[in-house]
């Protein structure tokens, strides 16, 4: 009889382990998902005032980050202290020396990058001159060390430790619905969020107009793919119709280019997709007239000028919003749209003919671009040989580069090469630190690099180069921009290959790609940053939960806890302790750290005593 009492007390601490791993798992998913809403929900609409938006932002992304990490590590740990338990109580324990390689293994590649990439951040703050500035990084952006392994973290913690939860869109599209809207009546000088405040460049509850182009883009394009992937007409269909349309109004509107090179980049690789597919074929052009309708429908508004504020703004967006373009788009994507559906009618789809030309734009739109760079670098070293007999300035301003070339990037992306191209090569390889770029060309930049910064800026600071991938060469180094490069490029193509079978990855990858484009003449800051990882953690989850699921021992992500009891007991237990331990950590001074390493002593006794 002994032997069969030693089993079943055996078997005892055996289900007391497998419970408290499964509920200090679901404590994690709790503060994951939380965690969640407040950067997709909470975040976007959280305002004080246009005249300290950025700040205020800043502010509350650290806190949010903060406190998230302060309630996580101690739930993660636990669960990785029980789930560490509970395998050696199966012998399920693999050799020391398996660890590293199968933990490796079962890494996918976006995976390996973005523990590079961490790893890049964290050693370019070693190598830093600028400790204090990397750690956290320069006032009102906050793309410090601090920010940027968080933003890792994050990706890995919701793609392992989170289940996924089907109301996440359903309380996202309503709350970027919102921004999108007030984005584009407050352009007309309707329902100003700070009357006191005016400025045509600030707008919605985003604030600065490169904060919300990125996130406009970032959010919108998920929407997008979400109907490209409808062709039967529901109510899901109609609403996100009317969603996709105040998008793309706001989109035309905004006022940066790089908002409609991001539409023109993403609306061409949905092309691309739906070419095998009449039916995707059909919704795309859809899309296209809505976006044309859209543009039409602000032209009017804007013809008629019956609103107080005439919309300030320039380049390709006045074009598509102040001229007969919304008129010829409307009409010209109407048409293709009647076809399509014609030939989907008759079964004549023509598959080739439109293969072709998508294979013709791929090859002649690369070409067209590299034939303009050539021109500009001719023209500009030549001083202007090519447009002596050229009267229109834009043409002359687009054609000859200096530091007001495309909004002014051709001065900070000049300064940002100059400033990767003065560092010395330990600081090439390694970075002069997270969001030092003005740290380092304010204290070591040459003379000449800091005379061209203050004529073309004055006392504005240079913190970044208006390209995200050139700001992280001269912040983190060759090695930061490879892995952050080899991060975003393995995710987006992951993504839009699973999301054939899963459209919620899918829609994940198409929202990355549209970051990654609008980066390029734009920057990294708490609003987008944190956006994109979390899309990021979201899309890897989807994409490879399945597997993950069937591999998982304990059962967290397969929501085996449903299926076990729990003893109120220590639920409640537990829960105080984390609700104390929290308090403790958010409002304890230094002098007290001794006090909770002593509660954290008395907790890891308790759990010890019960596991024996």
């Amino acid at each position: 009889m002994k032997p069969m009492a030693k089993n079943t007390k055996h078997k005892k601490a055996e289900s007391v382990a497998e419970t408290l791993c499964s509920f200090s798992g679901f404590l994690c998913d709790i503060v994951i998902s939380v965690y969640m809403i407040v950067i997709l929900m909470v975040l976007p609409l959280y305002n004080k005032g246009y005249a300290r938006i950025g700040t205020e932002k800043e502010t509350f992304f650290l806190k949010t980050m903060t406190y998230g990490a302060k309630t996580l590590l101690p739930v993660f740990l636990l669960w990785l202290l029980f789930r560490l338990v509970t395998a050696v109580q199966k012998k399920e324990l693999p050799k020391f020396t398996e660890w590293p390689a199968g933990l490796w293994k079962n890494l996918s590649v976006t995976d390996r990058f973005a523990v590079f990439y961490g790893i890049a951040v964290l050693v370019s703050y070693l190598f830093t001159d600028y400790r204090e500035e990397a750690l956290w990084g320069t006032a009102s952006w906050r793309m410090g060390m601090w920010t940027q392994l968080g933003a890792v973290i994050v990706y890995f913690m919701i793609s392992r430790m989170w289940q996924w939860k089907s109301w996440i869109p359903a309380l996202v599209l309503p709350v970027s619905a919102v921004v999108f809207s007030l984005g584009y009546v407050n352009k007309f000088g309707l329902l100003p969020v700070d009357p006191e405040y005016v400025n045509p460049s600030f707008i919605s509850t985003i604030g600065n107009i490169n904060w919300y182009c990125g996130y406009l883009v970032t959010i919108l394009f998920g929407g997008v793919y979400l109907l490209w992937r409808m062709e039967e007409m529901t109510w899901k269909k109609l609403l996100l119709m009317a969603y996709v349309t105040i998008g793309f109004a706001s989109l035309a509107t905004q006022g940066s280019s790089s908002g409609i090179v991001t539409f023109a980049v993403a609306m061409f690789v949905l092309f691309g997709m739906s070419v095998r597919d009449s039916g995707r074929m059909e919704v795309f052009w859809q899309e296209m007239t809505m976006f044309s309708a859209a543009c039409l429908i602000t032209c009017v508004l804007r013809r008629l000028n019956i609103f107080s504020r005439e919309l300030i703004l320039e380049g390709i967006t006045d074009l598509l919003t102040f001229s007969i373009a919304g008129i010829f788009m409307t009409i010209l994507s109407g048409i293709i749209l009647y076809w399509i559906h014609r030939t989907r009618v008759r079964r004549s789809y023509p598959e080739k003919l439109l293969h072709r030309i998508y294979c013709g734009i791929a090859i002649a739109v690369p070409v067209m671009i590299l034939l303009v760079l050539l021109l500009t670098l001719i023209n500009t070293v030549t001083g202007g040989a090519l447009t002596p007999g050229i009267t229109d300035p834009e043409v002359t301003k687009w054609l000859t580069f200096n530091v007001s070339w495309g909004s002014a990037r051709g001065g900070t992306w000049a300064a940002g090469a100059r400033c990767f191209w003065e560092a010395d090569f330990l600081h090439k390889i390694f970075g002069v630190g997270p969001d030092c770029l003005y740290a380092f060309l304010s204290n070591e930049g040459s003379v000449g690099l800091q005379t061209m910064v203050n004529d073309r800026f004055g006392g504005n600071r240079l913190t970044n180069a208006h390209n995200e991938w050139l700001t992280v060469l001269v912040d983190i180094g060759v090695l930061g921009l490879v892995s952050y490069a080899g991060m975003m490029i393995t995710a987006i193509r992951d993504f839009l290959r699973a999301g054939e079978n899963k459209m919620l990855v899918g829609a994940c990858g198409i929202c990355v790609l549209a970051y990654t484009v609008n980066n390029m003449f734009s920057f990294q800051q708490v609003m987008n940053i944190s956006t994109v990882f979390v899309i990021m953690g979201i899309g890897e989850n989807l994409r490879s939960a399945p597997e993950r699921c069937v591999q998982s021992d304990t059962g967290h992500r397969c929501n085996t806890l449903r299926q076990t009891k729990i003893s109120f007991h220590i639920c409640g237990s537990l829960f105080f302790v984390v609700a104390t331990r929290f308090e403790l950590a958010t409002s304890a001074s230094r002098t007290q750290r001794s006090t909770k390493l002593s509660h954290a002593t008395i907790l890891l006794t308790r759990i010890a005593s019960t596991l024996k």
